[in-house]
């Protein structure tokens, strides 16, 4: 796969069908007991611009761990990121015309991260995504199984440059906030059920975190969910159950998250009369247009992409206006 552009894959699928496409690549990564390895990862190809050969890259003044410096793409400076630095290898890189840089954006953000080479566009079903294990959860949002027994590894961009950002921040002198960990339980505790009450959706533990507080904060009541279909069971139990969580008068949800994705979640809403009217923001890193049609497509209301808090924040008070537009008790 010598190149690829987003903007002329002609790829697609049915918007809301729970399916994802992956760019499939591989790193050759160094282990600490001395031995090379070739393992097979994936991007979703909704946050990739386009594939280049590795270009000349420039050396940063100061070390940041995982950047291997800067490049220029039609005279836009964007960062090099090493995902085999990021994922362990500690031996000194020694970069290759060969290899290949995907340049990626998401949350209003370009970056490019180098790898050996790119293979194909696989579509998976989100509900084939499998969590992967803790020593791997800091940098990848899932696994594969594939031909041959095989796993390709789903990686968390998102988290890799939050991760370098924060540490960036503390070599500067840039206060990181602190975020707690919330028990994200079906069991609710009784709260004033007169304030607007929200369901954010999230697969992402920091965002959950983060959103929740600002909202709270806010005077709303929040219940927290990590995919469509655990969101969904949410919906039913305060819809038609005890949950003592009171009326939900709105949805924020993520787009990308396994077992259902966002689309999907809020399609099945649609297709509830029971939550048919319930407003819908989509919160996701997905910036591009075609991202923004297929939620209109599905029906959501609002899209905010992560990272403008305050927008996201302006959006859900205007919904939250018609309070009326509610379930549960």
């Amino acid at each position: 796969m010598d190149s690829y552009s987003a903007k002329n894959y002609p790829g697609k699928f049915e918007v809301g069908g729970n399916y994802l496409e992956i760019i499939e690549f591989s790193l050759v990564r160094n282990l600490p007991d001395g031995e090379v390895v070739e393992g097979l990862y994936g991007v979703n190809v909704a946050k990739v611009r386009e594939v280049v050969h590795l270009p000349k890259i420039n050396k940063l003044g100061s070390s940041i761990e995982g950047v291997a410096g800067i490049f220029e793409l039609r005279g836009v400076p964007i960062p090099a990121i090493d995902l085999c630095s990021i994922l362990g290898d500690k031996t000194k890189p020694e970069y290759r015309k060969s290899q290949q840089i995907i340049v990626t954006e998401f949350s209003q953000k370009r970056a490019g991260f180098i790898v050996e080479t790119t293979h194909r566009i696989r579509r998976v079903a989100w509900d084939k995504v499998l969590p992967t294990s803790a020593e791997g959860g800091h940098c990848m949002s899932g696994m594969i199984l594939i031909e041959n027994k095989e796993f390709m590894f789903i990686l968390d961009l998102e988290r890799i440059l939050t991760n370098i950002e924060n540490v960036d921040a503390v070599n500067t002198g840039t206060p990181v906030r602190n975020v707690q960990v919330m028990n994200n339980d079906s069991r609710y505790r009784p709260m004033d059920h007169s304030k607007p009450g929200i369901l954010l959706v999230d697969d992402s533990r920091l965002v959950l975190n983060n959103v929740s507080n600002i909202f709270k904060q806010s005077g709303f009541r929040v219940v927290v969910a990590d995919n469509g279909y655990t969101a969904m069971e949410k919906l039913e139990e305060i819809a038609y159950g005890d949950s003592g969580f009171g009326p939900l008068n709105l949805i924020v949800t993520d787009v990308e998250m396994p077992r259902m994705d966002g689309l999907s979640f809020i399609k099945k809403i649609r297709k509830n009369i029971d939550f048919a009217h319930i407003p819908i923001i989509l919160h996701t890193s997905l910036s591009g247009k075609a991202s923004r049609q297929e939620a209109q497509v599905v029906g959501a209301n609002g899209y905010v992409v992560k990272n403008d808090l305050n927008n996201l924040l302006s959006l859900v008070r205007e919904y939250l206006q018609e309070i009326p537009f509610s379930i549960g008790a």
